[in-house]
């Protein structure tokens, strides 16, 4: 997104589908189109379990386009892999290791995946002075809570901190980052071995310049399994006069904590929805009173992040 671009403006575009930034040297990219080649059972399978916009799942779906594969561009990928994600806690079985392939097949044709011998093998004592735009999905809902952020060049244990206010979590749990085949986490409460320091790593070290769209995970409550997806979608020089970090767009709100992870948050929402179900009044009392699934206010977020802002001069 450029940086000057009205934030509703882009979140409109994401819930039309887009999902991308719009800079002008991005726009090249992101509507380049990649063929992605599919069997049919691979086709039947998306169809089956994820559920689609319409302009998707009619490409997936049309015939004669097996063997030459099927164009989308970057964007559309981005938003093709979200929906195949959030659909393997539908599959069972064999199905569940179909749809895994596929989203590996996705994943490799959007050329995103760090790859750790191109990862700098020694600390940068400086930040660089660049502002990454992440995207940040919580894996495994449909349809999508995501957030989109601007911060600048920061700690990974920073950007922990961010991530917990723009999605409205807690500061509960522990967490890690899984970036290149490492986990980085804070040292003094992790509780695995063989982890790096997330406070003593930024995200320039981590994020080769040279990669596309890279994208790495961030776990949160390690009981729940909370996991979001983090693309890098543009990196631009800060803008004089701007706060960072700050959230420009998002949808849908933060799970409650403790609610079961992905694969219990879709009976807690139908229970707090459904008056006619068995646990209605349990869950609602137990949330405090009300949650609206759909609910997210970009201008709260921002007035939390207030305490973290720098100002570039």
């Amino acid at each position: 997104m450029n940086k000057r671009e009205n934030p509703s403006t882009q979140s409109e575009r994401d819930e039309a589908g887009s999902g991308g930034p719009t800079s002008q040297t991005s726009l090249s990219l992101t509507r380049e189109p990649q063929e992605l080649k599919l069997t049919e059972g691979q086709r039947r399978t998306i169809l089956r379990y994820a559920e689609l916009p319409a302009h998707l799942s009619g490409r997936l779906a049309a015939k004669g386009t097996a063997a030459t594969g099927t164009p989308f561009t970057l964007d559309e990928l981005d938003e093709l892999l979200d929906h195949v994600e959030a659909s393997v806690y539908r599959a069972k079985g064999n199905e569940k290791q179909k749809v895994l392939r596929i989203v590996e097949r996705v994943s490799k044709l959007l050329g995103s995946t760090i790859d750790p011998d191109e990862m700098p093998g020694h600390r940068l004592p400086k930040k660089t002075d660049t502002v990454f735009q992440l995207k940040i999905t919580l894996r495994g809902i449909d349809p999508p809570i995501w957030r989109r952020i601007q911060t600048t060049d920061c700690s990974l244990g920073a950007l922990h901190e961010v991530i917990q206010v723009v999605m409205g979590w807690e500061f509960e749990h522990l967490y890690r980052f899984h970036i290149g085949g490492l986990d980085y986490a804070d040292l003094g409460m992790a509780s695995f071995d063989e982890v790096e320091d997330a406070f003593d790593t930024t995200l320039s070290e981590v994020l080769p310049a040279g990669n596309r769209r890279p994208r790495f995970d961030y776990e949160y409550d390690f009981g729940d399994e909370w996991i979001h997806q983090l693309v890098v979608e543009e990196r631009f020089p800060p803008e004089k006069g701007m706060k960072y970090p700050i959230c420009v767009a998002g949808q849908r709100a933060c799970p409650p904590e403790d609610c079961g992870g992905p694969w219990a948050y879709p009976e807690f929402v139908e229970a707090i929805s459904n008056h006619d179900h068995r646990r209605h009044e349990e869950m609602l009392e137990w949330v405090g009173g009300e949650f609206d699934p759909e609910k997210f206010d970009r201008n709260a977020v921002n007035d939390e992040l207030r305490r973290m802002q720098t100002k570039v001069t």
